[in-house]
């Protein structure tokens, strides 16, 4: 689509939809650390117990995002999923499972081969409650990541410039999010109403050094270009959550069974590091290349389906 200025102010609005839900977590957190401690010293609520203030105000933001979707699309002026470009897939299950295998496979086969050169070691156990949390997590996180940065970002930013610029902005929000973490180290005073406000400029305080920051964000923008190619081909979302759902699960499956050995960290870069962002991000060019292999998959299947113009 060609740029115009109801999309830009679109584009503009969707910036403040992100801005009111920073605003509102930092409002939001307090509260709800002084009503979880306080159910917790009770005795009503002993899950929470000990809980630090930087997990209230992850889970604020949560919160928030979800509070102010739905005003934020009335004012955006979405009113169905063809507004961001989303059409029905009578292919969906094949892009679904297909998107998942090419995804998945290559990256068993990248764990199998840091196994076998011992990159990687085995753990001592096993336990399925693991593994059965990452299923969880790759379901639902690349449901929701895909609807957000594919389905609402990528659908917008294509409204306001081209294709090709759009998916360009699309993987590098994707890439830098990813790294953007609430401050684990305790609060040196007590939580007030500022406290909040207080871990906005923490954001990046938990990101990885250099370089392995940089070899994430270079997985991830690969990975988000993918994303953003494979939903502009079909027009639909199943392909893209299923490829995200097949990295979440290889990857986070390797760290339930086994550990990365060398020391330090980095000592096998350019070629590999450890996994970044919960395990779920491979650093290095290996697993570069694993994602641009898959990268060739997509684009070979894609070209044999026929897919609307």
């Amino acid at each position: 689509m060609n740029p115009n200025p109801a999309g830009l102010q679109t584009l503009f609005r969707l910036l403040a939809y992100f801005g009111g839900v920073v605003l509102l977590a930092c409002l939001l957190s307090p509260p709800l650390y002084w009503v979880g401690t306080w159910l917790a010293e009770k005795g009503t609520l002993p899950i929470v117990q000990g809980f630090p203030f930087h997990r209230y105000f992850s889970r604020s933001v949560q919160i928030s995002a979800i509070l102010l979707l739905w005003p934020a699309f009335r004012g955006i002026g979405i009113r169905r999923l063809a507004d961001l470009g989303l059409h029905p897939n009578r292919n969906w299950r094949a892009d679904l499972s297909l998107g998942f295998l090419l995804a998945f496979l290559p990256v068993a086969l990248l764990g199998a081969g840091y196994l076998l050169t011992g990159v990687f070691s085995l753990k001592d156990g096993f336990q399925i409650s693991g593994f059965l949390r990452v299923c969880g997590t790759a379901g639902v996180v690349s449901l929701i990541e895909e609807f957000l940065f594919r389905g609402v970002l990528l659908g917008i930013a294509t409204s306001v410039m081209s294709r090709h610029a759009a998916a360009l902005l699309s993987a590098a929000a994707f890439a830098v999010v990813h790294f953007m973490r609430t401050a684990r180290q305790p609060l040196e005073e007590a939580v007030s109403w500022l406290s909040g406000f207080q871990q906005v400029p923490l954001a990046f305080s938990s990101a990885p050094p250099w370089p392995l920051l940089g070899w994430g964000l270079l997985s991830l923008f690969i990975a988000g270009l993918l994303l953003a190619y494979s939903t502009q081909c079909t027009r639909s979302l199943f392909l893209p959550i299923g490829l995200h759902a097949g990295w979440i699960l290889g990857q986070q499956s390797l760290q339930i069974i086994a550990r990365f050995c060398p020391k330090p960290p980095d000592a096998l870069l350019p070629w590999v590091g450890p996994n970044v962002v919960s395990g779920a991000v491979p650093t290095g060019l290996i697993p570069a290349f694993v994602l641009l292999s898959t990268c060739l998959l997509i684009w070979i299947y894609l070209r044999r389906v026929p897919r609307p113009s």
